[in-house]
């Protein structure tokens, strides 16, 4: 499927986005913390062990799906790279799990 989405089973489909391991840990950091709150780069890498490089990838490619924003600042003479998860990736995420939980038989279809 071309729209970043996967068959599960049962017609449940799964975004592809999110399903990407690094990337569905990267999504349940930021839905944690409530919706005016951010989370510093550094903190998402120490606390995920990526690397650089590797969570740079994964966080372009949700910021181009929508569902989070990068801002970088600078704290006097220091920059900070802060990521907010978006309303429209809370809900993507929201709807991952509800389609993981079809998928895995542990919620029973409406």
């Amino acid at each position: 499927m071309s729209d970043g989405a996967s068959p599960a089973g049962d017609g449940v489909v799964l975004d592809e986005t999110i399903h990407q391991p690094a990337r569905l840990r990267i999504m349940t950091l930021l839905v944690s913390v409530p919706e005016a709150d951010r989370l510093a780069y550094g903190f998402i890498q120490q606390t995920l062990g990526l690397t650089g490089g590797n969570q740079t990838v994964h966080l372009r490619k949700l910021e181009a799906a929508g569902f989070l924003t990068i801002t970088k600042e600078f704290e006097g003479a220091k920059p900070r790279t802060w990521l907010r998860a978006t309303r429209a990736g809370r809900r993507a995420y929201a709807d991952y799990l509800s389609n993981l939980e079809k998928a895995l038989g542990l919620q029973i279809p409406k």
